[in-house]
């Protein structure tokens, strides 16, 4: 088998000559820089079976006139075009060959391509139709040729009498007296009409008109997969997953109840401008031979494999494909994965919400000032009431960052990655209120840039999280906020990456590292809870009793609807000792390793973030807490669920945790 591949760029033409070489096992690839080139070697060639080239090149040739020459020797040849140009108007002269915009395009995406294109019918040298545009059947008036069948020719048609569009299938007039043929024509109608399903396009009227047989079907909304590969466009995971979601529903619904369907093609599929999938009705009665159900979806997910976008697109696209579903199986799993992504829209929503302008109320300053003064003065009668027991009120000094040695080893990291890391220090909790209101105090006193990082944006010129204020008032007068208990010891939210950053270099540390992060929650093992691997609700601040209404409720499961403070008695513990890793607040890191280098966001490949890990008060439990990488839009975003804590490469100088052990 032969492929010839036409660029005018030299040096990205041999890479990907050799990389189209090295892994379509069977091809003898030939590469030439021009139209005029490769139409010398066609003359003399004798055989071809994929073309690749660029459809409009700068010497004015074009990859169009190169395909017809080609299929005038081999009739058969499957085309792929190249273009770095908008080919808007072109549409009619690419005809059924795919297209990749040259971006410029990677030696991967273009076997991606390739082997797309190998999936794809043949449709050349084909007979002219027997119904020429603008012919009239019965009530129908035939408008263009969609594609040909073994029996039968489908048009895009006008239904005239309400003017609607339809798809019109006529059985070749070759079949028409040949009565078996004519007999299973009339049953596919009868199973079509028999189908009704949401997602499925309904058969409208079988009909029979000067001694043609015929019958019409809707036009599903939107354009099909075939058209869609032209534009190169491609589907993030979300609207990919509803897409999968739509085509898997009408698959499943149809053949749960015994109806049979031919190999599934790009043209069957249809996804409108909201991204919701609907498929050609293209079942027909039952056969002795069953199809094989998970090679059905097999070869359905990889027909999507053109359109999904690098990343968690094709990431789901694999996780799908390795699974083996059959039609009910990628139902069910794909029913997770939307409702995950709806609880992770939830999530975000949660991330994104601001402090409350007013805490119970519209309480003017004065007001708080005189709260503080009136638990001081009921804490000191106190005192003097009882001796040395004074009242356990929530306004407390703040308690110091203590660090938690782990040690030296291997680890277990994502999923069984085997990692070594030195000894590090990381904090035993979450920095708090009032930790950080020591950061604040130090820096109005002598305030400097000594501790923002280099890449700071100069727009940002203070570390005080919004609403600060009346956020620290409250922690500090151990009263409510937003429904919710706060004190000096509550973990601090609303800072963004800069914020965490600075703190920690004022306080001579650093923020963790995705691996130390892990490692410091999972111990030497991998756990998948930080308390061991058996899922247990009340053991850490999720979301599984969060409620968002304003006069929320929640809390019922773990005690705490919002944030908790670091001095309740929790089993959210690591076996090294370290609190809060599953939930209570989510946390900023530095980078995965000690480079520090921030990865690239997987929607965004050009844009690099922090990373932010463990779960928080709204997000519900689940298996992936400690392993799951979430990535903010930017360094700069500032959440109500998102703290951090910190770590350092040497012992501090003034640590009381005693060097901890894992447990077993």
């Amino acid at each position: 088998m032969t492929l010839l591949f036409v660029d005018s760029n030299a040096a990205l033409r041999g890479n990907r000559t050799i990389w189209l070489r090295d892994n379509l096992p069977g091809y003898t690839v030939v590469d030439f820089a021009s139209p005029s080139l490769a139409a010398a070697w066609v003359a003399k060639a004798d055989s071809l079976d994929i073309l690749v080239t660029e459809a409009i090149f700068q010497t004015q040739e074009t990859g169009f006139a190169l395909r017809d020459t080609v299929r005038a020797r081999f009739p058969q040849t499957r085309v792929l075009f190249t273009t770095r140009y908008d080919l808007t108007g072109f549409e009619d002269q690419i005809a059924d060959g795919l297209v990749l915009k040259d971006a410029p395009y990677t030696p991967e995406k273009l076997l991606d391509r390739v082997r797309a294109l190998l999936t794809l019918p043949v449709e050349s040298n084909e007979p002219p139709p027997v119904m020429v545009p603008g012919t009239v059947l019965g009530n129908y008036q035939v408008l263009e040729r969609l594609y040909i069948e073994r029996e039968s020719e489908t048009y895009r048609a006008l239904q005239i009498t309400v003017q609607r569009p339809v798809a019109l299938v006529l059985l070749k007039p070759e079949f028409l007296k040949q009565p078996d043929v004519v007999a299973k024509f009339k049953e596919r109608e009868r199973v079509k009409a028999s189908l009704m399903h949401p997602r499925i396009a309904p058969l409208y009227e079988a009909g029979e008109t000067n001694g043609w047989l015929f019958y019409t079907r809707e036009l599903p909304r939107g354009r099909s997969l075939s058209e869609i590969e032209l534009t190169d466009e491609m589907l993030t995971e979300r609207r990919l997953a509803e897409v999968l979601f739509g085509v898997a529903e009408a698959m499943q619904f149809a053949t749960e109840r015994g109806y049979h369907h031919r190999s599934i093609s790009p043209r069957d599929i249809y996804i409108d401008a909201d991204h919701q999938a609907s498929i050609v009705n293209f079942f027909r009665p039952s056969v002795p031979k069953k199809r094989d159900p998970q090679a059905d979806v097999k070869a359905f997910l990889d027909l999507m494999r053109p359109i999904a976008a690098e990343g968690k697109s094709r990431g789901l696209l694999q996780s799908l494909a390795d699974a083996n579903h059959d039609w009910n199986g990628l139902l069910n799993a794909l029913d997770d994965v939307r409702d995950d992504m709806r609880e992770r829209s939830i999530v975000r929503k949660i991330e994104a919400e601001t402090l409350p302008v007013n805490v119970n109320g519209n309480k003017p300053w004065w007001v708080w000032v005189m709260i503080v003064l009136i638990l001081a003065v009921v804490a000191g009668l106190g005192a003097l009431m009882n001796g040395n027991n004074t009242l356990p009120t929530a306004n407390a000094s703040a308690l110091p960052i203590e660090m938690v040695k782990i040690p030296a080893g291997t680890f277990t990291y994502q999923k069984n990655d085997h990692i070594k890391l030195p000894e590090f220090w990381i904090s035993k909790n979450e920095v708090t209120i009032g930790q950080y209101a020591d950061f604040l105090k130090a820096l109005k006193k002598a305030p400097t840039a000594a501790f923002d990082h280099s890449l700071q944006p100069k727009t940002k010129t203070s570390h005080e999280p919004v609403k600060w204020g009346q956020y620290y008032a409250a922690a500090k007068a151990g009263t409510t906020f937003n429904g919710e208990s706060i004190t000096l010891n509550t973990p601090v939210s609303q800072v963004d990456w800069w914020d965490a950053y600075a703190f920690a270099k004022w306080n001579g540390q650093r923020l963790p590292t995705e691996q130390e992060w892990e490692k410091a929650a999972r111990g030497d093992h991998g756990w998948i809870y930080p308390w061991g691997n058996q899922p247990n609700s009340k053991a850490a601040n999720l979301g599984d009793d969060y409620d968002a209404s304003p006069k929320g409720k929640g809390g019922k499961i773990d005690g705490y609807n919002l944030w908790a403070p670091i001095t309740r008695v929790t089993q959210d513990v690591s076996p090294y000792g370290v609190c809060d890793m599953a939930g209570n607040v989510s946390e900023w890191t530095a980078g995965e390793t000690q480079s520090g280098e921030w990865p690239s966001h997987p929607d965004y490949i050009d844009i690099k973030v922090p990373v932010v890990r463990g779960g928080h008060f709204g997000l519900k439990s689940n298996d992936q807490l400690l392993t799951d990488r979430r990535f903010p839009e930017s360094a700069n975003e500032a959440t109500l669920a998102r703290g951090f804590r910190t770590a350092s490469s040497t012992a501090p100088a003034a640590s009381t945790a005693p060097p901890a052990k894992p447990k077993s």
